[in-house]
């Protein structure tokens, strides 16, 4: 054999089938199938609206409520009669029983507890438009009934002080003679709170119907009135 046929015998392929580019396939990476690669997931963006719009909704109530306990909000939606309670409520006036409370930190839901069967029948009111109003169409007609004893004197109210307790460091008030009690009357208990305790108007001390005793300060005779 020639050297050139040796050459030729030496550089000829091992077998008959086509030479493969191991470059190229090395460069492909791993086979991924028929179908392709796989889809990434993408989130699911439902829940997060889902959590979004229920983070709104739970800020938005605790807003709503917080408002619902101040004073603003009871005339501000459909109380319109309750404009002058309000008012009086943030005045500051000396002579009003409701000063006190303001001051004290009490506002109107500490006393008057927003019943679903009230809330009714004030909706019903408001909608009808048939408030009972005084005379002189400021005040709600029937806010004396609020001021009963009852509704007054409770426990956690006044530092926590029964009536009783209340009544006995009323004697020789406002510095009167100690046999004058405006608590321990001769009129056999006919007298309710509201008829001395006014809150949003000026107090009265109606023992001066027929005394003479010296007003508290901030108070004023029946006859003023």
């Amino acid at each position: 054999m020639s050297i050139d046929e040796e050459k030729r015998a030496a550089g000829a392929p091992s077998h008959a089938g086509p030479a493969t580019d191991t470059s190229s396939a090395a460069a492909a990476g791993p086979a991924t199938g028929a179908g392709g690669p796989a889809p990434k997931k993408r989130p699911k963006r439902g829940w997060i609206v889902a959590g979004v719009v229920a983070a709104v909704i739970v800020v938005a109530g605790a807003g709503f409520w917080v408002w619902h306990e101040q004073p603003s909000f009871c005339n501000a939606i459909c109380h319109s009669p309750m404009d002058y309670y309000v008012e009086t409520y943030d005045s500051g006036d000396p002579q009003l029983g409701v000063t006190v409370h303001a001051k004290a930190g009490e506002s109107c839901l500490d006393c008057h507890t927003a019943e679903l069967t009230t809330q009714i029948s004030e909706a019903m009111a408001w909608v009808s438009d048939s408030y009972p109003m005084t005379e002189d169409g400021t005040m709600l007609a029937t806010g004396k009934q609020f001021a009963s004893e009852e509704f007054c004197a409770r426990p956690e109210c006044h530092g926590g002080k029964s009536f009783d307790e209340i009544t006995a460091g009323l004697w020789g008030f406002a510095g009167n003679d100690e046999k004058y009690n405006p608590h321990a009357n001769h009129e056999d208990a006919a007298l309710e709170c509201g008829d001395c305790h006014k809150a949003h108007e000026n107090q009265v001390l109606v023992c001066n119907e027929c005394h003479d005793l010296t007003l508290p300060e901030g108070w004023e005779a029946p006859n003023v009135q």
